[in-house]
């Protein structure tokens, strides 16, 4: 998006039309850069702050889980609506804090595993957050359920221990498997989830481990020969096809 897209999408964000600005709310978190002292961003904070209840809970959402972007604007931001009037704002603005891994919304997202509104957004939320104060609260939850063994696994400092391991074996299995590729896991800073990236054969490849290593069963030499299956590679060893 060039300046002059930017400018119009931060004029519609002043509209007096509802729905203009609660469009603009989601439009805008598409543009963020990732400054939080962006124009973008000052945009979508003024739109968390207006009077019409859809528009305040589209910016919240827009800003807390759209927009990649941290900064002592956009807590502030967050923290200034969990008490707002509308349900689902509050919610968002909780959320929103606790990918952020803000330590003020533990005891708030407490409360909403707590309550009969807890959804995959929030179980999502408290993966990221990773504290073991939620135990409790997600123990109560079917770990069937979307997001509850994410949760459990990202909270229990032992499961989560374990994870680690494990992802740490899959990088060296890839390593000992696919010496001639660049491997690497990180995690996205308002993402639970590690990342397998391998770069060959001049292109850039991407795993959620978690699930790679679920597909293995758990075990890390067989999720990285998944990963050779997955690129077409054949083993060094073999020189058969990766299964």
């Amino acid at each position: 998006m060039d300046a002059y897209e930017l400018e119009a999408l931060i004029e519609q964000a002043a509209h007096t039309d509802t729905a203009a600005r609660a469009e603009a709310a989601v439009e805008l978190a598409a543009v963020v850069t990732g400054r939080s002292d962006g124009p973008a961003v000052g945009a979508l904070i003024e739109l968390t702050r207006d009077a019409e209840t859809d528009v305040r809970d589209r910016a919240v959402f827009a800003l807390g889980a759209l927009a990649a972007v941290d900064g002592p604007g956009v807590r502030q931001a967050l923290w200034a609506r969990v008490d707002d009037p509308d349900e689902e704002t509050r919610e968002e603005a909780v959320r929103g804090l606790a990918v952020r891994r803000d330590p003020r919304s533990v005891p708030l997202l407490g409360q909403l595993l707590a309550a009969d509104s807890a959804h995959l957004h929030t179980f999502q939320a408290a993966a990221v957050l990773a504290e073991a104060t939620l135990l409790p609260a997600l123990r109560a939850f079917d770990p069937r359920d979307p997001g509850v063994t994410e949760a459990l696994t990202a909270c229990d400092p032992q499961l989560r221990a374990r994870r680690d391991r494990d992802s740490d074996a899959l990088l060296e299995a890839v390593y000992e498997l696919l010496p001639d590729t660049d491997a690497a896991l990180y995690a996205h800073r308002m993402e639970a989830a590690l990342t397998l990236a391998l770069t060959a054969h001049d292109s850039t490849l991407a795993w959620n481990a978690d699930r790679l290593l679920e597909r293995a069963d758990g075990d890390p030499e067989r999720a990285a020969a998944l990963v050779a299956d997955d690129i077409g590679a054949r083993s060094p060893m073999d020189g058969t096809a990766a299964a």
